[in-house]
């Protein structure tokens, strides 16, 4: 039986991101040592960024570990006033900052925070622009937290995964956690089929 695996290691704290051949159950602080520019602040990720679980040293690779990321969480940046801010450097899928005129190839340092908290959904068609699959996902979102099953069906929930809704939630101007509530929908539509 063979327990080795090629993994990703990547993100913005690690010196040289690298494909790294290693064994299931190494602890994390072994892959990571000699790679992370610093474990201040730093939030490890086992999985990406977008579908991935908290990590952190203390932990182990899983068996079902493809990629470990790491990057900023954010805690410790203060920004007085960081709603008005120009902010040049500050990634925006809307345009609400001027980083946009530097052009689409400009690297940003993203970091684990959410940047305001959770508000009313906005229908601003922001969900269909990346979504994988033509769908309504912002009408089946809303069917979920309904509670709609019957609308749920029509919209074409058994289509979709949370996965799906990754890059959604990522620039989700109403910071819903769109993942949590479509698997929270799945798995209310298991417990009424069964």
């Amino acid at each position: 039986m063979d327990f080795t695996r090629r993994i990703a290691v990547a993100g913005s704290r690690i010196q040289q991101p690298a494909y790294v051949e290693t064994i299931i159950g190494l602890p994390m602080a072994d892959l990571l040592k000699n790679r992370l520019t610093t474990t201040e602040d730093t939030r490890i990720i086992d999985g990406n960024p977008l579908v991935g679980r908290k990590s952190c040293l203390n932990t182990y690779l899983s068996a079902s570990t493809t990629e470990v990321c790491a990057i900023p969480e954010g805690d410790k940046t203060n920004e007085l006033f960081g709603w008005i801010a120009p902010r040049f450097n500050q990634f925006s899928s809307s345009h609400s900052y001027f980083s946009w005129l530097f052009g689409k190839n400009k690297e940003y340092d993203l970091d684990c925070r959410i940047k305001g908290g959770e508000r009313h959904m906005i229908m601003s068609c922001e969900y269909e622009s990346v979504f994988p699959m033509d769908i309504y996902p912002s009408y089946l979102i809303k069917a979920i937290i309904t509670g709609d099953i019957d609308r749920q069906e029509q919209l074409g929930i058994y289509e979709v995964a949370p996965e799906d809704f990754a890059v959604a939630e990522f620039i989700d101007s109403s910071k819903l956690e769109l993942q949590r509530i479509v698997r929270e929908g799945l798995d209310q539509l298991r417990k009424e089929n069964a």
